[in-house]
């Protein structure tokens, strides 16, 4: 049996999407479950028993750090999706993939 460490977190601190993204970034370290209730995340944390109890807690503490890293790429990319697709329109408007169909108007 290995090594199962228990995290709650607020629900409205971290959505969980960013949750799952922190976990997928540190699933070299740990394998990854989480419960939602209510207005809580109540993630596990599984590492095989050959793991020290300092490589857990650093686990632990690099997971916490990712979670906020996470939540601020998510704020990130709400705040610039619409730069982004106008960027992304005009890009792809030269390169001819898309057709200019005239409006008519009815």
């Amino acid at each position: 049996m290995g090594i199962e460490a228990k995290i709650n977190l607020d629900l409205a601190s971290f959505n969980l999407e960013v949750i799952k993204r922190a976990a997928y970034r540190y699933s070299d370290r740990f394998a990854f479950d989480v419960a939602t209730s209510g207005n809580s995340a109540e993630c596990t944390l599984f590492f095989n028993e050959a793991k020290s109890p300092e490589f857990v807690q650093l686990a632990i503490s690099d997971f916490r750090k990712e979670l906020i890293d996470q939540d601020l790429r998510q704020t990130i990319r709400a705040e610039s999706e619409a730069i982004r697709n106008v960027i992304l329109a005009h890009a792809f408007s030269r390169t001819g993939l898309v057709k200019s169909e005239s409006v008519q108007d009815d």
